[in-house]
C-alpha cells in the first residue's frame, strides 16, 4: 500500500500545499492537504523550515511513505536537486543550495526519495493522467498567474516547454499572459489602481475596462495558439492557474476565436484545480 501513495507537494512564490496521492487512482487521502503562507523572501533556513512543517503534517497521515515528489517553479536543476532562482522576487535565498539535501537534513525520517519536477509540467501531468484531457494524445497546457506556465503533453509524457520566453507581439509572452499584464493593462484603461488579479476580479465592478481587459486577452490568447497549432497540432488545451478562475470572462471570447481560425480543438479549464500540481507530482514518480 505505501508503495502507491506518494505526497505530492505543490510549491508557489507565496505558499507550499502538501497531500498524500494514491498513484494508482490519483485521489488524494482524505485530510492529508496542508496549505501555509510561505515567506519567500525569508532566509534560507526559514524556507526550509517551513516547508518542512507543512510536509510532516501530511505525512503523518502514512508514516510508511517514502516517496515525496515536489512540483517546483524554475528555474531550478530538477535532477539534482539546485535551486538557480535568483532576482525574480522570491527564494532568492535558496539560489545554488541542494534543496534537496536541506529537506533531508530536516524530515525525521531522511530515507526518504525526493524528486523536483516542473510545476507547470506537474499540472499538465495531473490533468492528462486523471482530467479530460487524457481523452488525447496531444495536448498544450497554460497555467496562467504570476507567471506564464507551459508544458505539452505527447501519449501521456509531460514535458516543460518554457513557452514564457516565446516571442510574441514584439516581447515575450510572459509579458501578455501573467498577473502583471492584466494589473497593469486594466490600471492602464480604467485609469484607477488594483493590485493583483484576484483584487480586479472580486472587487471592481464587472464593467467597460474590465471586460474591455479579458477581451484582448482573449485576443492576444487565441493568436498565440494559432501560431503554436501550426508547429504542434495540438488536440486539446488545458487552462489552470488562478486567472483561469475567471474563465467566464475571457473563454467564449477565446473559443470563437478560435473557430474564425478553423482549429476546432477543446479549451479545458482545470478539471483538479490547486490539486492538479499535487497528483501531477505523485504521477511523476511512475
Amino acid at each position: 500500500m505505501s508503495d502507491n501513495i506518494v505526497l505530492g507537494v505543490d510549491i508557489g512564490g507565496s505558499h507550499i500545499t502538501a497531500a498524500l496521492v494514491d498513484i494508482t487512482n490519483g485521489r488524494i487521502l482524505e485530510d492529508s492537504t496542508h496549505r501555509e503562507k510561505v515567506d519567500s523572501l525569508a532566509d534560507a533556513g526559514q524556507i526550509i523550515q517551513s516547508w518542512i512543517a507543512v510536509m510532516s503534517k501530511s505525512l503523518q497521515s502514512a508514516p510508511n511513505s517514502r516517496k515525496i515528489a515536489i512540483a517546483m517553479p524554475g528555474p531550478f536543476d530538477y535532477e539534482n536537486g539546485i535551486s538557480l532562482i535568483k532576482g525574480v522576487g522570491k527564494y532568492d535565498a535558496l539560489y545554488g543550495m541542494n534543496v534537496r539535501t536541506l529537506l533531508l537534513s530536516q524530515l525525521l525520517d531522511n530515507e526518504h526519495e525526493i524528486s523536483f519536477v516542473n510545476d507547470a509540467a506537474c499540472f499538465l501531468q495531473g490533468e492528462i493522467s486523471y482530467g479530460p484531457a487524457a481523452a488525447y494524445q496531444e495536448v498544450v497546457g497554460f497555467t496562467l498567474g504570476t507567471g506564464f506556465g507551459s508544458a505539452i503533453g505527447q501519449g501521456g509524457h509531460v514535458l516543460d516547454a518554457d513557452f514564457w520566453c516565446h516571442p510574441f507581439m514584439g516581447g515575450i509572452c510572459e509579458d501578455f499572459f501573467s498577473s502583471r499584464w492584466f494589473v497593469s493593462t486594466y490600471n492602464n484603461y480604467s485609469g484607477l489602481k488594483v493590485n493583483n488579479v484576484r483584487e480586479l476580479i472580486l472587487n471592481v465592478d464587472l464593467g467597460g475596462p474590465l471586460l474591455q481587459v479579458f477581451d484582448e486577452f482573449s485576443m492576444n490568447m487565441g493568436i498565440f495558439l494559432t501560431q503554436l497549432y501550426k508547429k504542434y497540432k495540438f488536440e486539446c488545451v488545458v487552462l489552470g492557474g488562478n486567472i483561469s478562475n475567471a474563465s467566464t470572462l475571457f473563454l467564449p471570447q477565446l473559443k470563437y476565436y478560435l473557430q474564425t481560425m478553423a482549429i476546432s480543438v477543446p479549451v479545458y479549464i482545470s478539471s483538479k484545480g490547486e490539486n492538479a500540481a499535487l497528483i501531477g507530482a505523485a504521477c511523476s514518480v511512475l
